[in-house]
């Protein structure tokens, strides 16, 4: 669900359903990655939300909560990949709302693929 082996880019496929057996490891694993103390950035594909996993939306509402300072830390950005262009819309609208763009701690942007995301990731990880 998590891959780190491209550090500084880490890949966050999310399935559809997250077993609550596993929400807790899942959270746990992207800790690991708020512990390095190093800025990266997610690649966000699969399913928007896990909808069929309440335990897991629980579990990571509290942990956005409790981690939202370190997320705007170490959280250069974000890019959700949605290669459909009528659910990419979709995506991009919920991001234009203020609220939610008030909540988020990082950027978060959504593009048609891992390539046309690469400019926006390059410029989120130089150095400041």
């Amino acid at each position: 669900m998590i891959d780190p082996s491209s550090w500084p880019v880490v890949r966050w496929t999310m399935p559809a359903r997250v077993p609550d057996d596993d929400a807790e490891r899942v959270l746990a694993e992207f800790d690991a990655l708020l512990q390095r103390g190093e800025r990266f950035v997610v690649i966000f594909d699969g399913a928007e939300r896990p909808e069929q996993s309440p335990q897991f939306l629980r579990l990571y509402k509290d942990w956005y909560r409790q981690r939202r300072k370190e997320l705007g830390r170490w959280v250069a950005g974000a890019v959700r990949i949605e290669p459909d262009d009528a659910r990419r819309k979709a995506v991009l609208g919920k991001l234009m709302n203020a609220a939610l763009a008030a909540f988020m701690p990082y950027p978060f942007r959504v593009a048609a693929s891992e390539e046309a995301a690469l400019p926006i990731i390059s410029r989120w990880l130089r150095p400041e």
